[in-house]
């Protein structure tokens, strides 16, 4: 009876212990849920409080798994870092990374915050360490490569960027393939003047890439232009009609320089009237006025400028418009007030801005291909592009 006995005990103080374990882990779920609920509802302070108060007094009292507690203290860490203190973050992930307590998988994940941690911090090449460590491991494979592809675009590391988003494409097909071809514009204009054959080449891979890639076409039309290779040049800007025409208008005045190198003015004029009609645009109204006036005279472009003014109200045929109508007047107190009023609007037009982010709205007096403020590319376009009026 004494080994039944035994056996017995032990097999009740075993239960016992189990459920007390449950008792502790289930009180320790609430706590958890709760905090998690002070997260997503902003309440940022309280979430941190309740955290560390559960660490201190579970671990005081020597109550909490393993398990628990790592989660617990990861989440702590990932509460510092979003309230801006990266530190203690950074000593509670490394912390969770050398600690002999936890499993492999565990330190994986724990590395992977680090590795965010150093993101925030702005230490690029630690967090870049860590990133690569992790790209061996099916399960944070797509993520290190898409954070690699964001530091190497910081440092300007165009190469390593191609690299790592090429890995990212063959696990990840689905990824946006845009910001790759910019990653390949960026490395052609670093290489333009040491090596032509791999500024072409690069600027071909961003186009198969990204056929819609206008900023390719642009450069590769500026190239053969340079080149007097103006065929060729014309091949490029002219594409951007089908590939996005809100942009043509940063090309005219290349197309008609083009146009003008093979004697075919004729086909200029084309090409404005079917830059027009694929897409109504202020600046291809003003070029196609200025075409009108050298070859029918000023009352032909003022009669169609009217006409485009009439149908397609913007500021830019505005502005032309008033000049004519003052070349028009007789002299006097008339003529000036229209001569005012041209300046005014002028100045309007120079102080305005000429680009914005289709994405977060901001502004700029000049084209860039990635937005500083929502960090997206090819989202700026011109105003007057996009906008009735500018």
């Amino acid at each position: 009876m004494l080994p039944i006995a035994a056996l017995y005990g032990w097999y009740m103080g075993q239960r016992s212990a189990k459920k007390d374990q449950e008792t502790v882990n289930n009180k320790f779920s609430r706590e958890y849920v709760t905090g998690l609920n002070f997260l997503l509802s902003n309440q940022q302070e309280k979430a941190v409080d309740l955290f560390l108060s559960m660490l201190q007094k579970q671990e005081s009292e020597n109550q909490i798994s393993t398990e628990s507690q790592f989660e617990a203290e990861l989440t702590l860490g990932n509460l510092f870092r979003s309230r801006g203190e990266v530190d203690r973050a950074l000593r509670i992930h490394q912390a969770l990374v050398n600690s002999p307590d936890y499993s492999f998988e565990q330190k994986l994940l724990a590395k992977q915050q680090l590795a965010k941690d150093f993101m925030v911090a702005g230490f690029y090449d630690r967090a870049e360490n860590y990133y690569i460590a992790l790209i061996d491991e099916p399960e944070f494979a797509t993520h290190s490569l898409a954070q690699l592809t964001i530091i190497y675009q910081k440092t300007r590391e165009w190469k390593n960027a191609i690299n790592v988003s090429e890995k990212l494409l063959k696990i990840a097909p689905e990824t946006d393939k845009i910001p790759l071809s910019h990653f390949y514009c960026e490395y052609a204009q670093a290489v333009k003047f040491d090596d032509k054959n791999a500024f072409i080449e690069a600027l071909n891979k961003a186009l198969e890439y990204y056929p819609q890639s206008t900023r390719a076409s642009m450069m590769l039309g500026d190239f053969y232009l340079e080149q007097e290779e103006y065929p060729k040049a014309l091949i490029y800007f002219e594409q951007i009609l089908q590939q996005d025409p809100d942009y043509i208008s940063e090309v005219l005045t290349r197309v008609k320089r083009a146009y003008l190198a093979l004697n075919d003015m004729h086909s200029y004029e084309l090409f404005l009237i079917r830059a027009n009609q694929v897409k109504h645009n202020g600046s291809v109204d003003i070029a196609l006025t200025e075409f009108i006036e050298e070859k029918d005279g000023i009352n032909a472009a003022h009669s169609k400028l009217y006409q485009q003014l009439s149908n397609h109200p913007n500021l830019i045929t505005f502005h032309r418009f008033i000049r004519y109508q003052a070349d028009f007047a007789e002299e006097g107190s008339g003529k000036e007030s229209l001569v005012l009023l041209h300046n005014m609007v002028g100045n309007q037009i120079k102080r305005s801005f000429q680009y914005r982010c289709l994405n977060c709205g901001y502004q700029s007096y000049r084209l860039m291909w990635h937005c500083p403020s929502c960090n997206q590319w090819e989202k700026i376009k011109p105003i007057q592009s996009i906008d009735g009026l500018i």
